[in-house]
């Protein structure tokens, strides 16, 4: 009987058969299979009459189709099909159909049939919002745990000892004054009296309660009161301080003739002379110790009989006229009488001028 030929189903479902024929025929047999003898082969069963082709399958007539068809071909588990192999001849068709029948074909992963596949521009705008949902979920912000400051050690407690040294005791500053002028009392006290047991005392309270730096310190503050003390004399004006104008010198016995007394000259500036020579008169009278050229105060040379200047020269007799030298006139006379107590009293405050005639006043001299 004329057979037609094998369609496409047909030789693909004997190229399967073929391989998994070649499978079963590498994989090395058990270790218990080999041990036991090799059961009889059973007998091959007949084929079956071959079934009647099938008819043809149409050509697709459009792009849909193939589309389509390709889709249908993916979402089953058909291979893609291969080129058409030579014929076989029907009794190895026959057992290699039978082997394909007693071999359980390998389980394969179900895919949902007619599933759409997506387009590359789905893919990458799922892409995009995956990326974009990754980065808002790493910025959102985090809470922060709170700074807690962490505690501060407990100060240690140094162990005291029986006997120790106590600490040294600190002075403030009322105290080192306090000791200053306690020690410097003593000392002042000590040399104004001549007592060398209040100056001792001074001392010992010095060195003994005064360390090297309060010293330096109170030594400091000593020196910068004295300055300060000094700039106040020197704000303040000076004083003068006069002898009296009015003074005695003792009787008139105390002043032989023709002597002049230098007693009184450093004190009130003042000789007493007792001569005769002045007019033929026995006179007492004083004269002031001022040269009458420019101020100076001259000397009484005993064995010249005279009044000497040591600055310019100038010349006095004992009667006090100028003879030499460049004085313009006379030594000038004070005020001179005898108190009621009978002893001679000399009045500075009264001046008397030979030149101007004042000599004859009797205020100027008194009668031996």
């Amino acid at each position: 009987m004329d057979q037609s030929k094998p369609s496409t189903a047909d030789i693909l479902a004997k190229v399967r058969a073929q391989k998994a024929a070649a499978a079963g025929a590498a994989a090395p047999p058990p270790a218990d299979a080999a041990a036991a003898p090799a059961p009889e082969a059973a007998p091959v069963a007949a084929a079956p009459p071959a079934a009647k082709p099938a008819a043809p399958v149409a050509k697709p007539g459009s792009t849909k189709d193939i589309l389509a068809a390709i889709r249908a071909g993916k979402g089953g588990a058909a291979a893609p099909a291969a080129p058409p192999a030579p014929a076989a001849p029907a009794a190895a068709i026959t057992t290699a159909s039978a082997v394909v029948a007693a071999k359980p074909a390998a389980a394969k992963p179900a895919v949902a049939t007619g599933a759409p596949i997506p387009s590359v521009q789905e893919m990458l705008k799922a892409v995009r919002e995956g990326k974009v949902a990754a980065a808002a979920a790493s910025d959102a912000p985090k809470a922060k745990a709170p700074l807690v400051a962490p505690p501060m050690p407990a100060k240690p407690v140094l162990p005291t000892r029986k006997g120790a040294a106590p600490s040294p005791v600190r002075r403030g500053l009322s105290g080192i004054v306090t000791i200053a002028a306690i020690s410097l009392t003593c000392i002042t006290l000590g040399a104004l009296t001549g007592s060398a047991i209040l100056i001792g005392a001074g001392v010992l309270v010095w060195g003994t309660l005064m360390s090297p730096f309060v010293a330096a310190l109170a030594s400091v503050a000593a020196v910068t009161g004295i300055s300060v003390l000094g700039v106040a004399r020197f704000m303040f004006p000076n004083v003068l301080v006069e002898p009296p104008s009015k003074f005695k010198v003792g009787p008139a016995s105390d002043y032989p003739l023709n002597t002049v007394s230098n007693k009184w000259k450093d004190q009130f500036g003042v000789w007493i002379v007792h001569t005769d020579q002045y007019e033929g008169k026995n006179l007492l009278y004083a004269l002031t110790s001022v040269c009458t050229h420019l101020g100076c105060t001259p000397n009484w040379l005993d064995g010249e009989q005279k009044f000497k200047c040591p600055c310019h020269g100038s010349g006095f007799y004992i009667t006090g006229v100028n003879f030499e030298g460049p004085a313009p006139r006379p030594l000038e006379r004070a005020g001179i009488r005898i108190a009621e107590d009978g002893m001679l009293e000399i009045d500075k405050s009264q001046k008397f001028q030979e030149e101007m005639g004042q000599w004859i006043d009797s205020a100027s001299f008194v009668d031996a």
